[in-house]
Parts: structure tokens; C-alpha cells; sequence
């Protein structure tokens, strides 16, 4: 049986399709950002996830729902928070590539972490990366 704190859906987005979520943070918010818009809880910002699941739980959730949803168009990463918190970023991507087939791959992320080498070479396994701007000047962005 599927993992339904791992992998929700499958949703509808008007952007991207029919799309299965793998959510890297799901006990809690981990996010470096405490945005007051944010729709999760606020929360005081961390610097990674604590109590991460295990890349092999992620996959295995993740084969069950693409074998019970044939009709998906992308898999998305994203956290309560921000996903590229999760410390083995690089290594779920190119195990999600493995299995995903036809499907695109996204990642939901604040972009804070794109000028961390490590990060931006895990992003680099994905179809489809989407930041979001919040302000492009400083005293707005706080």
C-alpha cells in the first residue's frame, strides 16, 4: 500500500497537468523562509529537514502510485517547506528518472539554494524547474 504522507494525488494543475506529489518534508513545515502569505503553519526557518524519509521509501511509494494513476503527465517535488532542504536531493532525482518513464519531473522551490553547487547540479536532473519571485528588491522581499 501506498505511503500517503510521501505521495499525494494525483491534482489537476492547470500548468502542469495531472500531477503526483512527493512531499521530501512530510511531519512537518521545513522551510527556510517563514512567508506570512504561506498557506502552512507558520514556523520558525530551518536550515534542512529534520527526520527525512529515506530515498528507497520515496521510490517505493512512488512505483505503487504511477502503477494505480497511468495518466500522469509530472511528478512533483515539494515539501512542507521548501524541498531542496531534503539532504539527498540528487540522489531521489536520478532514482525518480530510473522509474518515471514518459513522465516529466518538477521541482516547487523558493530558490533560494540555486547558488549552492550542490543543489544546482541535482536541479539539473529535473524537466522542469519553477522558483518563485516573490520581490526582486531587498526591503520588499523582508
Amino acid at each position: 500500500m501506498q505511503d500517503s504522507t510521501l505521495i499525494f494525488g494525483p491534482i489537476n494543475s492547470r500548468r502542469f497537468g495531472m500531477s503526483l506529489g512527493i512531499d521530501l518534508s512530510p511531519k512537518q513545515k521545513s522551510c527556510n523562509f517563514d512567508c506570512v502569505y504561506c498557506e502552512l503553519k507558520g514556523a520558525k526557518p530551518v536550515k534542512e529537514i529534520e527526520n527525512p524519509p529515506n530515498v528507497n521509501e520515496i521510490i517505493s511509494a512512488l512505483k505503487e502510485a504511477l502503477k494505480a494513476h497511468q495518466n500522469i503527465d509530472v511528478i512533483t517535488l515539494t515539501a512542507n517547506g521548501e524541498p531542496t532542504l531534503y539532504p539527498h536531493l540528487k540522489e531521489l532525482i536520478v532514482k525518480v528518472n530510473e522509474i518515471k518513464g514518459r513522465v516529466k519531473t518538477l521541482i516547487l522551490s523558493n530558490g533560494s539554494g540555486v547558488r549552492d553547487q550542490k543543489i544546482c547540479e541535482a536541479l539539473q536532473g529535473l524537466d522542469i524547474v519553477k522558483f518563485s519571485l516573490d520581490s526582486a528588491v531587498q526591503n520588499t522581499f523582508k
